[in-house]
């Protein structure tokens, strides 16, 4: 058996680390208990914990007793509740839906209800952050004795019935009492990457508090306040402690992007008919390594269950062998299949036996082991992309049980090999994305000289690249370059050719812009607007002569960003160089001087090259003699009117693993949606249709700050901001989740999205 150890698990990357939480299942009825022997405070306390959801639905963190039961927990809804008395003395329920099962909240609840103003007396706080929009916010009375530190049963995991068994993880969980405390006790900002992370609490624990950091696995309930406040154990065993915590984000299967049932910390499947279970995207460099313990199996059904990894884009309904080129793995019967064909006969896979899979990114290979010995050959030459882990069982009795590392695997790891684990992810190359690309919502003033300060948690931040959408009233979307200056504009939503402005209705500055007019589509006033940045840290733009023609390029190749002006020559196809290092995965082009369509590549395309998307337009994908017609790690080709002898600006992204995502994905009309995997949690999405006419809708976390979103921009439009009305997502630790059948984002149709982080998902906190 191999044990936590350097060969295969990294050191943790914060100077304070949780090394373990307890698994809290709802089927095993899963939860801690403690009567106090003596009153403590009722009125003032402080809860504090960090909990990773599994099973969604109503499910409790923390009860005790009272006349009813005063709790904290998830309402069926999925909304946060802290309820008194059953709610029928106070209660306090989010807007914002905690449906990430992907990562980590850090739940702070502190009461203080001896406190005269009513707002006060109960305050929440989500991953450092006060939550001040609330569905209901009813205060319990001045003075009002919770049943908190009272002489009476608390649990944790539970409501104290016991009843609500919370499915999920718990760590690092303090009571406080007599106390109203802050996040700032338990937790801090990463100066570095923006992250909020725990830290160590320093103050008193009160009488009645507590602090279990489930160091023992024999005694989960085990207080390390020094009180000697320790819990009694139901129903969880020594295999409950895991390494799953919020310093080690460890990936487990998600119900997101599953058609099974999955318990068990979310490692479990629980089997169905011809039933679908994915995990997050692997890491698209590094070798990784986990386990599949397979129980109660149906022998009779040799080919009906399926071990491997499929493309990322794969969604939850769909069969393996409908995919002819994107996965890879082995049946049941022993049979090693890629690409839906067979390429080798290795170990059937029968009750009890564990299958082992070795994905090696950097060279596409996939090993398969069974108890311990290498089933077939090894797959090789699998199809360059982003994969993530797939189990499919064909039968109504099959349990598979998933191990990425964090418990002990059962056999031993090939060299070289890692668990997955965000310690075990390599430093992403854009560590802070703010730096890069920013959300700024601003108020216009109506006076000339509006200076609009970015409130980046990188600090200062100069745009290269700027859009500003109004909000509030519906106008054109207006661009504005580095290369082309600030008197230059173009706008997304229009074919027309770039406008002059004399005087400068922007003056781009270190930390932001000035808005230079009174112009209502900018800066009216009381009027709200959206400026979505991108920078290039500083570059300048320099000649390119990598192309047939000479091309001026202001570059960025860390976050892979180059803005391109370029002069055609009308002589037939040319190509111009872009700067990026890499080939670029999305550009939008556009002629200056010429009533022209924006030309949009998308690497998503699904006839690539030969086909455009338009930007100004809602039109489907469609064959276009005037497009970029062919990309690669130097240029871009312009064909035809994107050559013409006439002024060009061309914005070119390159996809960066952990910051940027471009590609589609397949709509399923429902409104369990598609999970798209993006490696990170993002900031700002953009999704069109290619199969039909449909508008550009843009989504970004300042607007929509907590799930569900729903609050949408269209780049083709000039209408105002709207929300609601079936377009919800929610934007995840990992990626986006729809949230309706709405034929804009969600038909059983083809979809190109482009996608930029707030944090990557080494540094993400659930959403």
């Amino acid at each position: 058996m191999t044990m936590f150890g350097s060969q295969w698990f990294a050191a943790p990357d914060t100077t304070y680390t949780i090394n373990q939480s307890a698994r809290f299942n709802n089927g095993d009825s899963a939860y801690l208990n403690r009567t106090p022997g003596s009153a403590g405070n009722r009125r003032t306390w402080t809860w504090s914990g960090w909990v990773k959801r599994t099973t969604l639905g109503s499910r409790y963190m923390f009860g005790a007793v009272n006349t009813g039961t005063d709790s904290i927990g998830f309402a069926s809804t999925d909304l946060l509740t802290i309820g008194f008395n059953n709610a029928n003395d106070g209660v306090l329920q989010t807007t914002r839906l905690f449906r990430d099962v992907g990562a980590w909240y850090h739940i702070v609840v502190a009461v203080d209800t001896t406190e005269s103003t009513a707002t006060n007396r109960i305050r929440l706080y989500v991953n450092g952050v006060e939550e001040t929009d609330f569905s209901t916010d009813t205060a319990p009375a001045e003075d009002y004795d919770t049943g908190v530190n009272n002489t009476v049963q608390q649990t944790v995991g539970s409501l104290s019935a016991p009843s609500g068994y919370l499915d999920g993880y718990l760590a690092e969980v303090h009571l406080i009492d007599g106390s109203q405390l802050t996040a700032a006790s338990f937790g801090e900002t990463n100066s570095d990457t923006g992250q909020w992370i725990p830290k160590a609490y320093s103050g008193s624990y009160g009488t009645n508090g507590f602090y279990l950091k489930f160091q023992d696995s024999s005694s989960l309930g085990d207080d390390s306040s020094g009180n000697g406040n320790d819990f009694t154990s139901n129903n969880l065993a020594a295999a409950d402690q895991m390494s799953d915590s919020p310093t080690n984000n460890f990936w487990t299967l998600n119900p997101l992007d599953s058609g099974a049932t999955i318990s068990d910390g979310n490692l479990k499947n629980g089997g169905g008919s011809s039933t679908n279970t994915h995990a997050p995207a692997l890491p698209t460099t590094g070798k990784w390594y986990w386990e599949v313990v397979c129980t109660d199996i149906n022998t009779g059904t040799a080919g009906a269950h399926f071990f491997g990894i499929c493309n990322a884009a794969v969604y939850q309904s769909e069969d393996f062998t409908a995919h002819a080129t994107i996965s890879a793995g082995q049946q049941r019967g022993g049979q090693l299949k890629k690409n839906n064909s067979n390429t080798s006969t290795g170990t059937a896979v029968n009750d009890g036996n564990t299958v082992g899979m070795a994905f090696d990114a950097d060279n596409l290979t996939l090993k398969l082991y069974v108890d311990g010995s290498q089933s077939g050959s090894t797959i090789t030459s699998l199809t360059a992309g982003t994969y993530k882990l797939w189990i499919q069982d064909g039968s109504t009795v099959t349990n598979m049980t998933v191990n990425f590392g964090q418990s002990d695997f059962d056999q031993t790891v090939p060299t070289g090999y890692s668990s997955l684990c965000t310690n075990n992810l390599p430093d992403p190359q854009v560590e802070n994305p703010s730096k890069y690309f920013h959300t700024q919502l601003y108020t216009g003033d109506g006076s000339s000289g509006n200076s609009i300060t970015n409130n980046a948690q990188a600090g200062d931040f100069q745009p290269d690249l700027l859009i500003i959408a109004p909000r509030s009233n519906g106008d054109h979307h207006n661009v504005w370059d580095a290369v082309r200056g600030n008197t230059k504009r173009i706008r997304t939503n229009a074919a027309d050719t770039e406008y002059t402005d004399s005087p400068a209705l922007i003056t781009f500055e270190s930390d932001g812009f000035d808005l230079d007019t009174t112009d209502i589509n900018y800066n009216g006033s009381s009027r709200t607007y959206c400026a979505w940045q991108w920078s290039t840290d500083g570059a300048s733009a320099a000649t390119n002569t990598d192309g047939s023609r000479d091309s001026s390029v202001m570059v960025n190749t860390t976050h892979g960003f180059s803005i391109v002006a370029y002069t055609g020559d009308g002589s037939g196809d040319d190509t111009y160089g872009h700067g990026l290092g890499a080939t670029p995965g999305l550009i939008w082009c556009k002629n200056l001087d010429a009533a022209q369509n924006w030309r949009v590549f998308n690497q998503g395309l699904t006839s690539g090259a030969a086909n455009s998307l338009f930007l100004n337009l809602n039109n489907a994908e469609s064959a276009d003699p005037d497009r970029i017609s062919a990309v690669s790690s130097t240029t871009f080709t312009a064909a035809a009117n994107m050559n013409k002898a006439e002024d060009y600006i061309a914005y070119c992204w390159a996809p960066v693993p952990g910051y940027s995502a471009f590609g589609n994905y397949e709509g399923n009309s429902n409104a369990d949606g598609t999970f798209i995997y993006t490696e990170f949690r993002p900031a700002w999405i953009t999704v069109k249709t290619m199969d039909s006419a449909n508008d550009w809708v843009i989504y970004d976390t300042k607007r929509d700050p907590i799930n569900v979103s729903d609050t949408v921009l269209r780049m083709d439009s000039t209408n105002s901001e709207y929300s609601g009305s079936g377009r919800e997502i929610d934007i995840l630790s990992n990626g986006f989740k729809m949230r309706t059948s709405n034929t804009t984002i969600n038909a059983s149709a083809t979809f190109a999205y482009m996608a930029f982080a707030e944090f990557p998902f080494k540094y993400a906190n659930a959403r």
